[in-house]
């Protein structure tokens, strides 16, 4: 038992090492960032800050964020357990508790490829990666409890994996200002669109089990369907708006994911997993008759959708701080949006021009919990250099983190 915590913990702390998506800066606010975009990135969260009078360069690899969550271990709690020598039932039913349901695990990534805004037109290419999992907590009670419930079941709600990755050539225009009556304000309009290059997808599209137990042993019925695509094309369109209320206070909203979808025309498989098992008795286990079957289709050409988003931000900028909310709102679920809102605020203080210093949280959601984030830059037009990390569930990074996410951003403009 020592020896799996351990090596889950492990598994869970190392992966940003290794690896809406968010790049560097994004990141330093925990994603309150609609409305402090600018430049290229201004396509991703909202193309109507395209600015006629900027220009600026996205270098490749230099603007890259990474985070790795997850809803349940924390050093804390491992180091609780190994200063016992052994997990108690007061530790059992606590890992279970923090659990929920299901162990839940999130990777997020985005870099740079290249980026240019020239005026309120700008062109840019990124990478990114998502990957999403789950895993039932009636797994952990076999493990800790033994058998004791008559009966599990294992429903693709709390089993299921989710891995995508595709890269992006984006377009888009902005800074246009709307036909509205004099006695409004300004209000200015942008639209992006992306043209999404699949590299590849896997995702649990079934997942049904049941472990029972009587008189007649164990009897065990496990149904699992994986569909893999590997090379696709797709679109996703983005919509947005920001408006001044006042000298100090902008607002704005983006309408994301407009015919968001990749489909996938190459490596287009589906494979089957079943196992049965009839009467098993554990005293007899070697002697037990289990039907393992797995079987490998090639399928037609299918499509990844992503539903529509809807997001809404506000920036107040003072001379010596600047705040920002955000809200976001998918209309559907899937690898890069959530029918649960997240909230998100930042903040960057200027009191030094030539090195702000950020900070962000952001509310969380059903499938990745709340986070905290901090970073500092170097500002020296026409450079700027920012690197920054995120605590996640936990104030400050340590014994209590459920994770980690690390970002930089570097970038040149006018």
């Amino acid at each position: 038992m020592r020896r799996l915590l351990f090596l889950l913990l492990i598994f869970l702390l190392a992966l940003p090492l290794l690896g809406r998506s968010f790049t560097g800066r994004p990141m330093m606010f925990a994603g309150s960032y609609m409305m402090r975009a600018h430049g290229s990135e201004a396509m991703y969260w909202n193309p109507a800050l395209l600015n006629v009078h900027n220009i600026d360069v996205w270098w490749p690899l230099l603007d890259t964020g990474m985070m790795i969550s997850n809803n349940t271990f924390d050093l804390e709690f491992y180091n609780r357990i190994m200063e016992k020598g052994q997990i108690s039932n007061e530790d059992k039913d606590l890992l279970i508790k923090k659990m929920d349901g299901s162990l839940r695990l999130q990777m997020l990534a985005q870099t740079s490829l290249l980026g240019v805004n020239m005026g309120g037109v700008a062109l840019s290419s990124s990478f990114h990666l998502c990957n999403k999992a789950a895993f039932s907590e009636n797994y952990l009670k076999l493990l800790l409890y033994g058998n004791a419930e008559d009966e599990y079941t294992f429903k693709h709600r709390h089993n299921n994996l989710a891995s995508l990755s595709f890269a992006d050539v984006t377009v888009g225009l902005g800074d246009i200002a709307l036909p509205l009556p004099e006695k409004y304000p300004e209000v200015k309009f942008g639209w992006s669109g992306s043209f999404l290059l699949g590299i590849h997808e896997m995702k649990t599209t079934k997942f049904n089990g049941v472990l029972r137990s009587d008189f007649d042993g164990f009897h065990l019925s496990q149904d699992v369907v994986m569909r893999k695509g590997i090379g696709g094309f797709g679109f996703k369109g983005m919509v947005g708006f920001a408006g001044k209320l006042d000298d100090n206070l902008k607002v704005g909203l983006t309408l994301d994911n407009i015919l968001g979808n990749i489909q996938w025309v190459l490596g287009k498989e589906e494979t089957h997993y079943k196992i049965t098992a009839d009467s098993v008795y554990v005293a007899n286990l070697e002697d037990a008759y289990i039907v393992r079957k797995q079987e490998d289709f090639k399928i037609k050409s299918y499509s990844t959708r992503f539903p529509m988003e809807l997001n809404l931000g506000a920036l107040y900028d003072a001379k010596m701080v600047s705040l920002s909310a955000d809200i976001k709102q998918g209309f559907g679920e899937s690898q890069l949006t959530s029918k649960t809102p997240n909230l998100s605020f930042g903040a960057e203080f200027k009191q030094l021009s030539f090195l702000p210093i950020r900070v962000g949280f952001s509310t969380g959601n059903s499938t990745t919990p709340w986070r905290v984030a901090y970073s500092v830059g170097l500002r020296a037009k026409p450079i700027e250099l920012s690197l920054g990390m995120q605590s996640i569930n936990s104030l400050f990074p340590g014994y209590k983190t459920k994770g980690l996410s690390f970002g930089f951003s570097f970038r040149t403009g006018i």
